[in-house]
């Protein structure tokens, strides 16, 4: 998309710096976590900014900002190969992302199954079972078991030694690693739950990032991992989720998580090497938790928490802080009854 069509979709955009000669056009959108040379960025407020401006040696790209941070334009001037300014950025991030999925997305063909166009790779040794579809430029790896009624869309991958079980649906750009097993039902790439409200219509954000599993994973049956909107939802390896497990797009998840059942995990929330989230745990969005920390089950997360913590509650505090008010709790409510 060149420049000089983003006013097509956002009118009230405002051009603050000019970009380059010879970088007038925008290869595609990106989010703060993995910004693209010559992509397009968004950055609704001042914690985004924070991030953007911390990241150094990041690849240059344009980006649009909300109009309220425009007296901070300055501190972008050398970061950025052109700036904007839109009176609703959230808004405009959501119009904006219709053409790229369009362009990315839509172009794929999920009407023919890619072993009828030569263009998916089924290794010999898979097993494939009837009424399995897998999409186009789908690579299959050595000794996969594919269960009846597994859909595989346009360009993925499955590792070696990996079972997907009856029912599964993989959208497209999903990459799935080897001795991964993913039981029925689960869906894996559906769009976020992301929608910008703007006049009295919800604007979706449209989805196009994908999702990356890590080797010997294992996700439970009926469980949703939500594709990422511009870059990857990501799994690490050994994490295992149980049944009913939801994440939203852009989490990261690191590697030996536990995720038990019922569990919610808001939109690019990040959990740290082998996290413990016990069932019917709640996480808000954009959430950090470090390394080895217990989330207690039932528990509901509203802020970052470091490496090692124990919470639980609502809102989740450290677990003996939560004991201690329990208990008071319980000893005022009792005094009436004597």
């Amino acid at each position: 998309m060149n420049l000089d069509q983003l006013k097509n979709y956002d009118s009230t955009l405002e051009q603050l710096i000019s970009s380059p000669k010879g970088f007038e056009s925008i290869h595609t959108l990106c989010d703060m976590n993995f910004l693209s040379e010559s992509g397009l960025t968004f950055i609704t407020n001042d914690q985004y900014l924070k991030r953007f401006l911390a990241q150094e040696n990041a690849p240059r790209v344009h980006v649009i900002i909300n109009e309220k941070l425009k007296e901070k334009a300055s501190l972008l001037k050398d970061r950025v190969l052109s700036l904007w300014t839109s009176k609703n950025a959230p808004v405009a991030m959501a119009k904006i992302s219709a053409p790229f999925y369009e362009q990315k997305v839509r172009t794929i063909n999920s009407w023919h199954d890619g072993r009828q166009s030569g263009s998916a790779s089924v290794d010999p040794s898979a097993y494939v079972a009837q009424g399995v579809f897998l999409g186009e430029n789908v690579s299959i790896g050595a000794n996969v078991r594919l269960h009846a009624g597994v859909v595989i869309t346009g360009h993925c991958t499955i590792g070696e030694n990996t079972e997907i079980f009856p029912n599964v649906t993989i959208y497209p750009f999903v990459n799935i690693g080897s001795n991964v097993r993913i039981h029925a039902g689960s869906a894996i790439g559906a769009d976020g739950f992301g929608y910008n409200f703007e006049a009295g219509i919800h604007h979706k954000i449209w989805h196009f990032g994908g999702v990356h599993i890590g080797d010997s994973v294992e996700i439970g049956a009926n469980s949703c991992v939500d594709g990422g909107t511009f870059s990857a939802t990501q799994i690490g390896a050994g994490s295992k989720l149980d049944n009913h497990v939801q994440i939203g797009h852009n989490c990261r998840l690191g590697n030996g998580v536990i995720v038990c059942g019922h569990v919610a995990i808001g939109g690019s929330t990040s959990l740290g090497d082998f996290t413990v989230v016990g069932g019917k745990a709640g996480f808000g969005d954009g959430l950090t938790l470090g390394k080895a920390c217990q989330v207690a089950g039932g528990a509901l997360v509203n802020c970052d928490w470091p490496d090692g913590s124990v919470v639980a509650g609502h809102p989740a505090r450290p677990v003996k802080e939560w004991l201690k008010g329990v208990a008071w709790l319980r000893k005022e409510s009792l005094k009436g009854s004597r």
